[in-house]
């Protein structure tokens, strides 16, 4: 045989030993390198590992290690007796993922089954980890967008008993997991399965959860890892802060990135108090009742909700929270039979205007709350202080900035929640918030035969926070939408086909700051309109035909025009031109509202065109404040015409004393409503 052939032997010899050695360390599991992979888990855990009891390890297919008893430490300066405690334990890893571990990533194992785990994850105030196994030390800011940020994830991991306790003063949560397997031969097999209980508190939020699954009990999974974890049933019952909770499903995870479905039951006083936990942006409300499906897979979570009672409003939608993107974002669609505007008052800085009942702690906050706004309305009675109509309550502007939305919105009817007012139809809008600028956009809604178009933002990332509105108001029956022009067997006061142009701007952190600070014109027009007989000769307090109105019956007069085009300069809101004209009158409208203060200096003049032997004309004040208005008359012009009455009176004979109250009226020249034709009149008075 010759050389070459020899070395080609015992080559092949090698590898043949080579191979079969490695086969029987593999069918042996390794027992020799219980101590080798201790000492390098534990130099780039930079934390103590320890493989006790039982010990196997496969490196070839499917690398995997089991061990009767692991042990990870903690670092000293957590103040935890250790990280990680287990028995029975199955741990299964890709070698890819430990070399990309080893150069600054994530780490990320396929498995790991445990039939006991106690671990304790503690974060402290700088926002390192004690499960950040040889990561980076990561920033606070970090640890607040994910609170278990460092920690390894899994392909799937299940574990039999156990104890999680979760210490995190940087996220705000402090959480006791306990783990309770139901399985064995003694169990039934409707009660086997595992359960949970979680109490403490998560983003400040007070939770207590009982969690029940069958088969396993699914906690961390990443779906990089391993996108076919097993789902298995389960059932979460408890309260979130004031909010009770039940979900009813199946699931693959419920810690890190959740992985579920199944329906959803949610209870609750505010629904921006559901919100706040996960990080999403929603209105202070009244109390709510929401039923539907809930899911969540690869960071996005989906609510179908079927019935989302929230006070008197009546709404559905189906929703989408991408968790995982920066910022988070709320997409999808709202729907309903109803919004009651009440319902929105604690999101527009008013006071709850809807009551609801709710269930257990639920019920007892709404009454507390019902108590401090009597005890608060009480104090503001007695005081002095003139009462304010427009919403003082704060925005909460910083909530705008945690994420963005696009919602496309569709509700049937929006009740105003008082019966002056007719209800909107058929309302349209897009609300979009980015980069804390909200914006509602292609807003339409119908009314009364008419339709309302436009468009609102309010910016919050200036100080104080910009405020515009741009609105279309066409082909409204102003009689039909506000009702309280109606009297009862009797026509309106006012009727007419409205139109009107509003573009105007403000800034604050209020309601109340907003309009205080107005700026911008409001243009009003009215068409084939009438208005009261008996409101026209009130206004000129002309007695003779106001008592022949009341004795025949009024009767409505066509008007000729009527017009209102307002100026809005900081606040302050004053009539360029305000007419109403017809046949019997025409009156002019001058003064200001102050929505600073609420203060009213309006005036009414009524140029009379008919002739009348009984007139007491003289100018109408509105003064005051819209909570508690004046209205009066201008005594030194009426005091002239009595005293004239009176002292001929007495010279002539009481026939005398009715001339100087005896109105000839004028013809007005030209049109009334003109701004050109309006200006020498206004001259002449």
């Amino acid at each position: 045989m010759s050389r070459r052939w020899r070395g080609l032997v015992w080559a092949g010899a090698a590898v043949v030993v080579l191979l079969t050695g490695l086969m029987v360390a593999e069918w042996s599991g390794w027992p020799f390198l219980r101590g080798p992979i201790a000492s390098a888990a534990s130099r780039n855990a930079a934390v103590p590992v320890q493989l006790q009891g039982r010990f196997r390890v496969h490196l070839l297919w499917r690398p995997r290690v089991e061990v009767e008893h692991l042990n990870i430490a903690s670092a000293e300066r957590f103040g935890a007796p250790h990280l990680l405690d287990a028995r029975g334990v199955s741990l299964a890893w890709r070698w890819r993922d430990v070399w990309r571990w080893q150069r600054g990533e994530r780490l990320r194992l396929q498995a790991l089954q445990a039939d006991t785990l106690d671990a304790r994850l503690v974060r402290v105030d700088d926002g390192s980890a004690n499960w950040q196994l040889g990561a980076r030390e990561p920033q606070p800011e970090e640890a607040e967008a994910e609170p278990l940020g460092g920690l390894p994830r899994f392909g799937s991991l299940v574990i039999g008993q156990g104890r999680i306790d979760w210490k995190d003063p940087v996220a705000d949560v402090d959480l006791d997991i306990r783990l309770r397997g139901r399985e064995g031969e003694a169990e039934a097999a409707t009660s086997a399965g595992y359960e949970a209980t979680a109490n403490g508190r998560y983003r400040a939020m007070p939770l207590k959860l009982q969690v029940r699954a069958g088969s396993t009990l699914p906690l961390l999974q990443d779906p990089d890892a391993a996108t076919d974890a097993p789902w298995v049933p389960v059932r979460v019952e408890g309260t979130v802060a004031s909010s009770r909770l039940l979900f009813d499903g199946q699931a693959a995870a419920l810690l890190g990135t959740p992985r579920l479905q199944g329906a959803l039951e949610l209870q609750g006083r505010s629904l921006a108090a559901v919100g706040e936990p996960l990080g999403i942006t929603l209105p202070q409300t009244p109390p709510f009742d929401l039923r539907g499906t809930l899911s969540q897979d690869a960071g996005v979570w989906r609510l179908q909700a079927t019935r989302a009672n929230v006070g008197t409003s009546r709404l559905a939608g189906d929703l989408r929270f991408h968790q995982l993107e920066r910022p988070r974002r709320l997409t999808g669609e709202l729907t309903g039979k109803k919004l009651a505007f009440a319902d929105l008052g604690p999101a527009i800085g008013a006071s709850d205007g809807a009551k609801g009942g709710a269930k257990g702690d639920v019920k007892r906050d709404v009454k507390e709350e019902a108590k401090n706004d009597a005890n608060e309305e009480g104090a503001r009675s007695t005081s002095t202080t003139p009462r304010r109509v427009l919403p003082q309550r704060r925005f909460d502007l910083p909530s705008l900035t945690v994420m963005d939305a696009d919602v496309r919105v569709a509700i049937n009817e929006v009740d105003f929640g008082t019966p002056a007012m007719a209800p909107l139809s058929d309302l349209l809008t897009r609300v979009r918030l980015n980069a804390g600028v909200l914006r509602l956009d292609e807003l339409e809604a119908k009314v009364a035969g008419g339709r309302f178009a436009g468009m609102t933002q309010l910016d919050a990332t200036v100080r104080p926070a910009k405020w515009e509105a741009k609105l279309d108001v066409a082909g409204v029956d102003v009689a039909n939408w506000v009702r309280g022009l109606r009297r009862e067997e009797a026509s309106p006061y006012l009727t007419g086909v409205l139109f009107a142009k509003l573009n105007v701007q403000g800034a604050g952190s209020s309601t109340a700051e907003i309009l205080g600070s107005l700026d911008g014109p409001i243009d009003l027009r009215l068409r084939d309109g009438t208005l009261s007989y008996l409101v026209t000769e009130a206004m000129g307090l002309d007695l003779a035909q106001a008592l022949g109105v009341v004795i025949t019956g009024d009767k409505p007069l066509p008007l000729r025009c009527a017009r209102f085009d307002l100026l809005a300069r900081d606040g302050v809101i004053e009539p360029r031109l305000a007419v109403l004209d017809n046949r019997d009158s025409t009156v002019r409208i001058n003064g200001q509202v102050n929505l600073n203060d609420e203060s009213m200096a309006l005036r009414l003049v009524t140029q009379p065109k008919d002739w009348s032997p009984l007139s007491l004309r003289t100018p109408v004040t509105v003064t005051g404040t819209l909570g508690d208005p004046d209205i009066g008359i201008e005594g030194r012009k009426l005091a002239g015409r009595v005293i004239g009455a009176i002292a001929l009176g007495a010279a002539a004979g009481p026939a005398a004393a009715v001339i100087p109250l005896v109105e000839r009226g004028q013809k007005p020249e030209g049109d009334p409503c003109d701004p050109k034709a309006a200006a020498p009149l206004e001259k002449k008075r």
